[in-house]
Formats: structure tokens, C-alpha cells, sequence
């Protein structure tokens, strides 16, 4: 692998499966380690290469016996709802 500092390239090659080694201080750079996920966005004249990262969605706040209950009041008025949020809105109003 050859790195050319001039300008901030980092080359490597591609082997006949197509595949490359990340250079070590682009790996460093963008935080990657074993088991990271990597994108190629298509820019003007080439690809950028950007670390996927993932959102964890909020924890449910609610444990699946609240569930049960809060659906139990809800079906008591005649009503279902889709979120807790949405339950809550027609609670505060009535």
C-alpha cells in the first residue's frame, strides 16, 4: 500500500475479488473497526467513501403488562390507539 501525503491520498489495490484493504489512518480517521459498515456515495468524478452509522431507535418506555393495561383503558373508552403518545394527547383533552 502506498500512501501519498502530498495531497491526502491513501491508495491501496484491488484484488482480482475485488476487494482493497482500508488504508490504516483512513480506518483511524473515519473510526472504523472489525465489523463496520461502509458506504460508497456517488460524487461528481468518483464515489466518497462514509462510515455507516445507526440511530437505536428509543427504548419503548412502557413494559408489555403496561402495554396490556393502558390497551385495556383505551378499549374501556371505546377507543384503540397506535402509540402511547397518541393515547396520552386524548387523555390530556377529555
Amino acid at each position: 500500500m502506498k500512501t501519498m501525503n502530498k495531497n491526502r491520498f491513501y491508495v491501496s489495490h484491488v484484488t482480482s475479488k475485488g476487494q482493497t484493504t482500508i488504508p490504516k489512518q483512513v480506518r483511524a480517521i473515519l473510526g472504523l473497526a472489525e465489523g463496520s459498515e461502509i458506504a460508497f456515495k456517488p460524487e461528481r468524478g468518483g464515489f466518497m467513501l462514509v462510515r455507516v452509522t445507526t440511530t437505536i431507535k428509543e427504548q419503548d418506555p412502557y413494559t408489555p403488562g403496561e402495554w396490556e393495561k393502558i390497551k385495556k383503558i383505551a378499549a374501556e373508552k371505546g377507543r384503540s390507539f397506535k402509540s402511547a403518545k397518541a393515547m396520552f394527547g386524548y387523555l390530556h383533552k377529555t
